[in-house]
């Protein structure tokens, strides 16, 4: 803002209008043509009438002296002000209006969709798919659904989360059909359930299959520690059977081997394999202790022998890689190539990319 503009714009009373003291502005160029003594064109007269600045017009096109000019003047920018400041009261209350409308058109919307909300919410269907949806979110079923497996996903959550043993149907569905559908969860509280069963079965007969049923289960869902505590408890002199000792025996192995204690472990699966040679149990829990502690031609012997005695090829490659997966990735990469160079046709399924693939039991 330039003072020569300030003060031209005091002079003639217009100081009020905006741009009056701007450089450059329409009005304020007016006004120094006018004081320089040049006349105002047309347009610029009527640009001084249709803003309201009718003295200011009359002056400069000689209808009024500059005594009336200055008696006028004054008067009409009191006028002019008090105008100005009521439509800026009109303006702020339209806006205020305006403002109130928009708020009350908002609360009402909002209160609809509240309502709304609350109708949907009530509504059975709703309330159901939430809590089918709260129930696959928890056991980690979180991905599509096929519809024609939907009802039997959601009666397997429901018993689970009820705490309530699969039937065998339904935990054979799980372990086959099922199996994309088997998450961790799952699959954790299922063997819970299951080892609850068994050990609930053996304090009521004193039973030690059902305790070494329990134990498999225990192991499948972390608690090697729990089946250990109980497993070391059983006294010789309570195994009648042979059959019975060696099963004792390997499922111990088993959870000794899961908590790291692997010399203890082969100890009883050696005693396991003497007591009954011709189960492929005991040998396979051989294979896997070996093949862990870095044996691994002794742990491939193991292994054929588990498949002499019966157990199946598929079981041995999914024990294996299942091991593998638990290994670190540069004892994993030699145990696979010491495999590989034992037998090439045996663990040919090392080569491919599906067996980079591990999975942790």
């Amino acid at each position: 803002m330039s003072d020569n503009h300030l003060t031209l714009a005091k002079r003639f009373w217009v100081d009020d209008m905006p741009g009056s003291s701007v450089s450059g502005s329409r009005l304020s160029n007016l006004l120094e043509t006018f004081a320089r003594g040049n006349s105002l064109s047309v347009l610029g007269q009527r640009f001084l009438t249709e803003n309201g600045l009718k003295t200011l017009a009359q002056f400069v096109t000689g209808e009024i002296s500059e005594s009336q000019f200055l008696q006028l003047a004054p008067v009409e920018q009191v006028s002019r002000v008090a105008a100005a400041l009521v439509r800026q009261k009109a303006a702020e209350q339209q806006k205020q209006v305006e403002q109130e409308a928009a708020e009350a058109r908002h609360a009402a919307m909002m209160a609809r969709l509240h309502a709304e909300r609350l109708q949907r919410e009530s509504d059975p269907k709703f309330i159901a798919r939430q809590k089918n949806r709260g129930l696959r979110e928890n056991y980690g079923v979180d991905g599509f659904v096929d519809e024609v497996d939907f009802k039997q996903v959601m009666t397997i959550l429901r018993k689970l989360d009820s705490a309530r043993r699969l039937s065998e149907e339904e935990a054979v569905w799980l372990k086959s059909e099922g199996r994309g559908y088997a998450s961790e969860e799952i699959l954790r509280v299922h063997n819970r359930l299951e080892a609850d069963y068994y050990l609930g079965e053996f304090r009521k007969t004193g039973d030690v299959w059902q305790l070494v049923n329990a134990s498999g289960h225990l192991r499948k869902c972390d608690a090697s520690r729990e089946a250990h505590d109980l497993l070391v408890k059983i006294q010789d002199g309570a195994l009648k059977q042979t059959k019975l000792k060696s099963a004792v025996r390997t499922t111990h192995g088993g959870v000794l081997r899961d908590l790291g204690r692997h010399n203890e472990a082969l100890q009883l699966a050696d005693e396991a394999h003497r007591l009954l040679p011709n189960s492929f149990r005991p040998c396979t829990l051989l294979g896997a202790l070996n093949l862990e502690m870095g044996n691994i031609a002794l742990g491939h012997e193991w292994y054929t022998k588990a498949e002499e005695r019966g157990a199946k090829p598929g079981s041995i490659e999914s024990e294996i890689r299942s091991l593998l997966g638990r290994m670190p990735p540069e004892k994993r990469e030699s145990v696979m190539g010491q495999l590989l160079s034992i037998d090439t046709v045996q663990y040919a399924w090392l080569r491919k990319k599906s067996a980079l693939k591990m999975h942790h039991r």
